[in-house]
């Protein structure tokens, strides 16, 4: 009876041994380079990526401010904009209210922010003493927009509208 058992617990361990374990899904590594496929991300991004646009839309005295994000899901992408204001009257507001969020065809040719982007490269800058009107940014990389005046921050300001 001792060697049937034995017998029987090495069978068992045995059979659990030789089942084969699932194939595993390959983690990949995103190849997603913000500074030289900005202009074309809706075909450059994975599904691994993540893109933050942070808008400064102040002007004189109005305090405005709007973050979007922007993800890839399969053929489109999704596009979340929340946006923070505040004047001189209230304190400021840490909470960010919904503007939309949308899905966006890879094929979309209405939403043109990467033209947007392919536009202003002229604004791109290194000056840190200057305030970014706009920052894009991914997890290892960011590009900072900078204007020069109040002429040139409001026809910025136009075209992004």
């Amino acid at each position: 009876m001792k060697n049937l058992i034995k017998i029987l617990i090495l069978a068992f361990i045995l059979n659990s041994c030789k089942k084969e374990t699932p194939n595993r899904t390959l983690l990949t590594k995103s190849n997603f380079e913000l500074k030289t496929d900005i202009t074309n991300f809706k075909d450059k991004m994975s599904e691994l990526d993540t893109i933050k646009f942070f808008m400064n839309h102040s002007v004189c005295s109005y305090f405005g401010f709007e973050k979007i994000t922007i993800t890839k899901k399969l053929d489109s992408i999704k596009v979340i904009s929340e946006f923070n204001e505040l004047t001189f009257d209230e304190q400021y507001d840490p909470d960010w209210n919904l503007v939309y969020e949308k899905t966006i065809s890879k094929t979309d040719s209405i939403w043109q922010f990467e033209k947007f982007i392919s536009r202003n490269f002229k604004h791109i800058n290194s000056d840190v003493s200057k305030r970014p009107i706009l920052t894009i940014k991914n997890e290892k990389d960011s590009i900072n927009f900078y204007t020069d005046g109040l002429r040139e921050l409001n026809n910025f300001i136009t075209d992004y509208y």
